[in-house]
């Protein structure tokens, strides 16, 4: 969900280059938007309000790095807008990406600033809002409801309070109540696409499957949804609930096939998707990779084995992992507002991580061909690799969720 406010609808829209601006905005043409202001701010650059559409420009185009930039001038010029403070939260939530999302790292800055809007303006509903989106983003599934049930005391006709609350029910495991927040959200602004996504995942929790599949369809209907992917696992994991097994393939098949570099083994990955999704549902993702983990590591076990050789493979196969993993990592948090610090910070963590893996893996080795004692052997080499490749991952986990606490 995006904090889409100062766009006009119920709002007096002022005239001048500002109003065209908000009107553009209006119209989703954030483009026209971002251009008209920046030409208002070369006019003049102390301008806070059309600083402040910009930000909110850049954001509706998915620019949210520019936009958290945007939006922290606003609020060095004038700390009391609360418009800036609301785009900052929202900028920085949507800066996050998958990284932030697997470890809940999450900028305090985006708490920050939404605690500070809910301060400035107590009675506005559209505060509480963007607090309980923060809050669901820290896995603070308490403080979101009660932000939430704020939001929905202080204006029952704001779709976006009801739609925070129905994420938030779902979230902590409700999918009745959630489905009753997304069907007030509907009938509040019938085009909410997301709280019929919401309504599709309860629906199936409460094993009404027809019903859900209806709301898939209305989700389609209205097009793709931002940041949110396609219905494709969703349709796929209710045929599986209906036992239409050759339907649930096609959906993760025709997923699979979408990535171009994997098309080769779609037919495998379906499968394994199909069944993972099937079984575990939001799990999946830590179940697959649990299960290729224990396969790694039974194939490592194994090839300690071989004579000779054997550690050497199994030193350059963990090597191989660590880097592939850190490298993962670091392309996934460089040079992001997420972490507030430059990218090579990151990368040299990752470097230095590698490093570590390596001479400790190069002790080990040499270890168990120049000593004699029990605890040098090939096995506890492997031993002694799998748990650097266990470190590195640790590693990277805390750093993630540290770098997400800066400002």
């Amino acid at each position: 969900m995006m904090y889409r406010g100062g766009q006009g609808g119920q709002t007096m829209i002022p005239g001048g280059a500002l109003g065209k601006a908000k009107y553009a905005l209006s119209l989703g043409r954030p483009d026209e938007a971002e251009r008209i202001c920046r030409k208002r701010l070369e006019k003049d650059a102390g301008d806070v309000g059309a600083r402040v559409v910009l930000a909110q420009a850049l954001l509706q185009q998915s620019q949210a790095r520019e936009a958290a930039e945007e939006a922290r001038r606003a609020i060095r010029a004038q700390n009391t807008n609360v418009d800036a403070h609301l785009i900052l939260s929202s900028a920085l939530l949507q800066t996050g990406g998958l990284a932030s999302r697997f470890t809940g790292g999450v900028p305090e800055e985006a708490v920050r600033a939404a605690r500070k809007a809910v301060d400035l303006q107590p009675k506005a509903a559209k505060t509480h809002v963007q607090l309980a989106e923060a809050l669901v983003a820290k896995k603070d599934m308490v403080g979101a409801r009660a932000e939430a049930d704020i939001a929905v005391k202080l204006e029952p006709r704001l779709a976006g309070a009801h739609l925070i609350r129905a994420i938030v029910l779902y979230s902590d495991k409700d999918p009745e109540g959630a489905l009753g927040a997304a069907d007030a959200a509907l009938r509040n602004e019938r085009s909410l696409t997301q709280a019929e996504l919401i309504r599709a995942n309860a629906l199936l929790d409460l094993k009404r499957y027809d019903d859900s599949l209806a709301a898939l369809d209305a989700v389609d209907r209205a097009g793709p949804l931002p940041g949110m992917g396609n219905t494709g696992a969703l349709r796929g994991r209710i045929y599986y609930k209906q036992r239409k097994f050759g339907k649930s393939y096609h959906e993760f098949h025709t997923l699979q096939s979408l990535n171009p570099r994997l098309r080769v083994f779609a037919p495998i990955l379906a499968g394994l998707s199909m069944v993972a999704t099937g079984q575990f549902g939001q799990g999946a993702p830590a179940a697959i990779f649990g299960l290729l983990a224990m396969l790694i590591l039974l194939v490592l076990f194994g090839l300690h084995f071989i004579p000779v050789v054997g550690g050497w493979i199994v030193a350059v196969l963990i090597l191989a992992l660590i880097g592939l993993f850190s490298f993962g990592a670091v392309r996934q948090a460089r040079g992001s507002v997420l972490a507030g610090v430059p990218g090579g910070r990151i990368g040299g963590l990752g470097l230095a991580v590698v490093a570590f893996a390596a001479l400790l893996l190069l002790v080990l080795w040499l270890g168990s061909h120049t000593a004699k004692h029990w605890a040098l052997n090939p096995g506890w080499l492997t031993i002694g690799g799998m748990l650097a490749l266990i470190f590195s991952a640790v590693i990277l986990y805390l750093f993630g969720r540290f770098a997400g606490q800066q400002t």
